[in-house]
């Protein structure tokens, strides 16, 4: 039997007569489905059949139906022509009523204003109700707000349940709160969602007297929860999924089988990721990521492989990144605060690690501005006023940009932080969580757009097949990787990416893989890049279909400028590895070299031409300079890199 809900005059005033005649279609047309609950533990229901039309967009019930399957009483007064509706006694059949509930509704008919007047506990009401075919209908929602009872409708397989034992609660959107409610759910035993349901429920209802049944209300009454992944291959509404939850730690029952989510992931991503002349095989290949996100161990994403070409075009994340940049602040504000950083930026600029570049980022950001407002970040720093996350993590957006560090935005429903790349892998800066980095796969959960962060690290990773060095839609987020510097490989790296790839490489290789970083140190080139180089050049150091041969000691194609040419040779492989260090070395910077020449084309580099490996391949060089003419050179090196630095 249903609890009595007091009503206030204003919310029953509130709901209006209806005055002309409209069309009702049955709901079965829309592929809607009805099912009741009748106890606190029944979190999926028993299907039912009354009859239900659809009427301007929503759902209008028999009355008589409702009432016997929810159990509250309905009775007709001919004298007065009127219905009273009480939620305190149980329902009663009329005279002659069958006692089978069955769906009329096999075809569309006319709904007019019903002539009779209705109480609700001896007090008069007016909501919206129809008449169709000599019955009474009523709105659902409308019914349960008058009645007290739950209503959810998942709108992924277009199901409604009444909860007979559970308070009403309005249709409402996924919030901040239910957000945080969610992130402790997923971090505590069930032994302790009794009390985290206590602590929510207030808060999230608005009720300071709220209890657990009218937050488990509240979560199923949101209309668009971000989705959750439960386990394997398992996507599911965030807000049902912890409702059921919840109700089975509370009611010591075991859980239900919330419906999954019935879209691909696919569905997920933003449609301007796919804006591009490959469309179709990014598509494909997100297929197989998406997979491998919902797999038991996302983790191992990386090992993905994808299997088509470059996606000139690719949107990244510029178009979102716009919405959040000036972040309501006008172009003079956006240029003053610029001002105010330069000079921050500067020094972040000069920093030699990107490791040191964020924490410099972090402290800045620590400096500049309070938390917990609404102002915007080119507004507020000197700590003029308090910004919000999602202000604040545009701010780092921009500073990791300054610094030359791949960033994007993402954002929870309640916050928003960063996914940079760093050290060869994605992972999250949560300024709220401090400086240190945080696992990507631990915020895919809350990521109100996980598609499109998925396709995003894919696509914006340095050396990944999508990444296209003349796109400018993509180089806004990338650094290019600069020839000079400390390398990120180490030798035991090195060796055991050759040994993979060349089984049979010979131990003399093998041998002179130290000699790359050390030449490389002494010159301030990175040994790393130019062992990849080598790797490239050589085949893998199998020297097929190469111009030089392993006797030769050349192992970067040196002096070879035509086909058939076999290039120069070298006494030992040290100096012919030192010859490609001080090659790399005229392209990258001006400095003098360290030791004597012994690259028989130094003198013939226009010095500091190349100082990225982007730009070490000629097609892909602003001024046209470079080591070699086929495309994407620069890219084809770090891909190499890239494996060398998984080993």
């Amino acid at each position: 039997m249903l609890k009595r809900l007091i009503f206030t005059a204003c919310a029953i005033a509130a709901l209006t007569s209806t005055a002309s005649a409209v069309t009702a279609t049955p709901a079965t047309n829309g592929g809607q489905t009805f099912f009741v609950s009748t106890t606190l533990a029944d979190t999926s229901g028993k299907p039912a059949n009354p009859t239900i039309y659809n009427i301007a967009g929503n759902t209008y019930f028999k009355l008589r139906d409702l009432g016997r399957l929810l159990d509250f009483g309905v009775t007709y007064d001919a004298a007065e022509n009127a219905v009273h509706l009480d939620p305190d006694v149980a329902y009663v059949p009329a005279s002659g009523e069958s006692n089978t509930i069955q769906n009329t509704a096999t075809s569309s008919a006319p709904a007019v204003a019903t002539p009779q007047t209705l109480y609700l506990n001896g007090i008069r009401i007016t909501p919206t109700v129809y008449n169709i075919k000599g019955n009474n209908y009523i709105g659902l929602r409308s019914l349960a707000e008058l009645v007290d009872f739950g209503v959810s409708y998942n709108y992924d397989n277009r199901r409604i349940t009444a909860y007979a034992a559970y308070p009403y609660a309005a249709e409402t959107t996924w919030t901040a709160a239910m957000n945080d409610l969610a992130g402790e759910l997923r971090t505590t035993s069930a032994t302790s969602y009794a009390g985290t349901a206590a602590r929510f429920a207030p808060t999230i209802t608005g009720e300071k007297s709220a209890d657990w049944k009218a937050l488990v209300s509240e979560l199923r009454a949101v209309k668009n929860a971000p989705i959750y992944a439960a386990s394997a291959n398992q996507l599911h509404r965030s807000s049902l999924y912890w409702a059921d939850r919840l109700t089975a730690a509370i009611t010591g029952t075991a859980a239900a089988a919330t419906p999954k989510y019935n879209s691909r992931l696919l569905a997920l991503a933003n449609a301007d990721l796919f804006d591009n002349p490959d469309k179709a095989s990014l598509q494909a290949d997100f297929e197989a990521l998406s997979t491998a996100y919902l797999s038991a161990q996302p983790a191992t994403l990386s090992a993905v492989s994808v299997s088509n070409g470059y996606s000139k075009n690719a949107q990244s994340r510029v178009k979102l990144a716009e919405t959040y940049t000036l972040t309501n602040a006008t172009a003079a504000e956006h240029a003053a605060a610029k001002a105010y950083f330069a000079g921050e930026m500067d020094k972040l600029s000069a920093l030699p690690t990107d490791q040191e570049r964020l924490s410099y980022i972090y402290q800045l950001l620590q400096r500049e501005y309070h938390t917990g407002g609404s102002a915007s970040w080119v507004s507020s720093y000197n700590r003029k006023g308090s910004v919000s996350s999602r202000s604040l993590a545009t701010a780092a957006d921009w500073m990791f940009t300054e610094a030359g560090i791949p960033a994007f935005l993402a954002q929870s429903w309640s916050t928003a932080w960063n996914v940079v790349y760093i050290d060869g892998h994605w992972a999250v800066f949560d300024f709220s969580k401090g400086s240190s980095l945080q696992s990507l796969d631990s915020y895919r959960l809350i990521d109100t757009n996980p598609g499109s962060t998925l396709l995003l690290t894919q696509i914006m990773r340095p050396g990944s097949t999508y990444y296209q060095v003349r796109s400018a839609t993509i180089d806004r987020y990338f650094t290019y990787t600069a020839v000079e510097g400390t390398p990120k490989a180490t030798v035991q790296q090195m060796q055991a990416y050759i040994k993979k790839v060349n089984p049979n490489v010979p131990k003399s290789v093998i041998d002179m893989i130290p000699l790359y970083l050390s030449e490389g140190k002494t010159e301030g080139i990175r040994g790393d890049i130019a062992f990849a180089q080598s790797c490239l050049e050589t085949g893998n150091f199998t020297f097929k279909d190469s111009a030089v041969k392993l006797s030769q000691n050349n192992f970067c194609g040196l002096g070879v400028l035509d086909n058939g040419m076999l290039g120069a040779s070298f006494p030992t492989p040290q100096l012919g590895i030192r010859a490609q260090i001080q090659h790399l070395k005229a392209y990258a910077n001006r400095q003098p070299l360290k030791n004597e020449v012994v690259d028989p084309r130094f003198s013939l580099v226009t010095r500091g031409s190349a100082s990225t490996v982007q730009h070490l391949g000629i097609q892909e060089n602003p001024k046209g300079y470079g080591w070699a003419a086929g495309a994407n050179y620069g890219v084809k090196i770090l891909n190499i890199l890239e494996n060398i630095l998984t080993m």
